[in-house]
């Protein structure tokens, strides 16, 4: 849960078999990687640096064609040249039929579609042939994007025999020709996020029209609507692509936060065999079909997320009772008084491995109703997250928590849950104490986690703006953390040394820039010091999360170490 897996995930694709990116021809190099049996060479080939690939690709026609399938297992594409020089020879594949010509489609595994700025430009296209044809074919008035977009329809529908997964992450106005050109694709995982979808859409044929035989689907997208009255059709377009899906859907992740109406299947109901993964997050729910249709007709859902502020929803899972084979619940967010409701599901639910509530709760919600259910009826639970609605966790929660001897992944906060303010004052010496039974623990997170300091007393030292104003103790000079070069041209900028062509706010900003680096260094060791105790207090730990560092733990023979995965600090939030 620390690490927790979204109902819809996008994970790294390997390469391609040689035989299936060579179209199944004959290898006729004689390179010694081809000597490698062919499942050999895949696991080989994508640890090919980028630059040795690109001289591999010079050796010859095989060669070529291997470093593509590292080179172009994941695309990302966008307006840039290289992917305008991509598209075009996209294009240009659909158009050859020559027997032996070697492709760059049948190699891209993932296509990521971020179409941001710089726009398009009829000069642009012009350097581009099959793009530009393109473009004098579309009726007037048509613009370069058009012709890119119909350009991206072709090729999603003709060009890319082994893609895997398709992300859409653009703010563009998804056309019918374009959406089927997705439907067409060969993609089994599909994320559409940030698109603009008009609610005119008709992609799908009720009788007997195109199935859509995806498995995993993320839907995150805007409406446009000419008038408020064609809200209703929302409702249609998205029947029409969960009709489309149902047969073959293992994975669905439904964002509603910008529909700007209710929707509900009417008196349909579309039957989901093979869902196994569930997210709703804040879908307005009219009525109970479309939570009946995705819950009430299967008992194989594995995992289950739902956020809405909505009755329905609430109600429906009070009601819904035991799901047998369900592992994993997320709560992601409710109003406060249809907790009720929500706790009812819990009681009746207490098979589940794994419990997160991302939202904040009051104390007297989590000690007398959340704890005691889990401490006397979820005895296979190993992964845990609560968030507490104050600005600190009680030691009789925390002595609870450390009964639950069979947790494995546990994940704590409280005080402000949004923003730069972080104001829960961590004490990881109570911590430590509280937990030291759970010797299972394999993954500890500690969110919006902040930390007392003594610094100057004319500097704000208060622990809501630990991050923000980065203040060192009063006896920690702030040059022991920087590094020679740092510190000679420190000296440069406030004149200890030989002058340098620099103006006193240039000076001045460089001394406040290196404040900071510096800073992030003490507090980036100091991290690293209490994530120590931890590793050394729980002997199966392998991954930790506090001071907004991700932190992995190495065990080498009888020595422990700490170590951050990222030397860039990030606020962790909930999925």
């Amino acid at each position: 849960m620390t690490r927790s897996i979204h109902p819809v995930s996008f994970q790294s694709h390997r390469p391609l078999t040689f035989d299936r990116a060579n179209r199944g021809r004959p290898i006729k190099s004689t390179f010694p990687l081809f000597r490698l049996p062919i499942e050999i060479l895949q696991d080989v080939a994508p640890h090919i640096p980028s630059l040795d690939l690109e001289t591999l690709a010079l050796v010859d026609r095989d060669c070529r064609q291997l470093a593509r399938s590292v080179q172009f297992s994941s695309v990302r594409l966008t307006y840039n040249d290289a992917s305008l020089g991509l598209l075009e020879t996209l294009l240009e594949e659909t158009q050859t039929h020559e027997e032996f010509s070697q492709t760059i489609g049948p190699c891209i595994r993932h296509f990521t579609i971020d179409l941001g700025l710089p726009k398009l430009t009829e000069a642009r296209l012009t350097r581009y042939p099959n793009l530009f044809a393109f473009y004098q074919r579309l009726p007037e008035p048509s613009c370069p994007q058009d012709a890119f977009l119909a350009a991206l329809a072709t090729v999603l529908s003709c060009s890319l025999p082994n893609l895997q997964s398709l992300a859409w992450q653009s703010r563009v106005v998804i056309s019918s020709e374009l959406l089927q050109a997705i439907v067409f694709s060969k993609a089994r995982t599909v994320a559409i996020s940030q698109a603009l979808v008009h609610t005119n859409m008709d992609v799908f044929d009720l009788y007997g029209g195109p199935r859509w035989p995806i498995e995993n689907l993320v839907l995150d997208t805007e409406w446009t609507m000419p008038s408020f009255e064609d809200s209703n059709s929302i409702t249609n377009v998205m029947t029409d692509i969960l009709r489309a899906v149902s047969p073959t859907l293992q994975r669905l992740s439904w964002r509603g936060l910008r529909c700007p109406s209710s929707v509900s299947f009417g008196r349909e109901k579309i039957i989901f065999p093979r869902l196994r993964a569930l997210r709703l997050d804040a879908v307005p729910m009219a009525d109970f079909t479309i939570l009946s249709s995705l819950l009430s007709f299967n008992d194989r859902i594995l995992s289950l997320e739902v956020s809405s502020t909505d009755r329905a929803t609430a109600e429906f899972l009070a009601s819904r009772g035991h799901m047998e084979a369900l592992e994993s619940f997320s709560w992601l967010n409710q109003r406060h008084y249809m907790e009720e409701d929500i706790i009812l599901f819990l009681e009746a639910n207490t098979q589940l491995r794994s419990l997160s509530i991302g939202q904040s709760l009051p104390p007297i919600t989590i000690e007398t109703r959340i704890l005691p259910i889990v401490k006397s009826d979820y005895l296979r639970l190993t992964s845990l997250h609560l968030v507490w609605d104050a600005l600190t966790i009680p030691d009789t929660a925390l002595s609870v928590i450390g009964t639950l001897h069979q947790l494995q992944r546990l994940w704590l906060s409280a005080g402000a849950q949004h923003g730069w303010c972080n104001n829960w004052k961590i004490e990881h010496d109570v911590l430590l104490r509280a937990l030291q039974p759970l010797h299972r623990l394999e993954s500890l997170t500690f969110s919006r986690d902040s930390y007392e300091v003594h610094g100057h007393p004319l500097l704000d030292s208060s622990i809501e703006k630990y991050y923000h104003n980065a203040v060192f103790p009063y006896d920690v000079n702030f040059q022991d953390y920087l590094t020679p070069d740092e510190r000679s041209l420190l000296e440069k900028a406030i004149g200890l040394a030989s002058y340098v062509d620099m103006t006193f706010e240039q000076a001045r900003s460089l001394q406040s820039r290196l404040m900071k680096a510096a800073w992030e260094r003490w507090h980036q060791q100091r991290t690293l010091g209490f994530a120590g105790m931890y590793a050394k207090m729980f002997a199966r730990l392998e991954w930790c999360y506090m001071g907004q560092y991700h932190i992995k733990v190495e065990r080498i023979e009888s020595r422990t170490c700490v170590v951050v995965e990222s030397p860039i600090r990030e606020n962790l939030k909930p999925l």
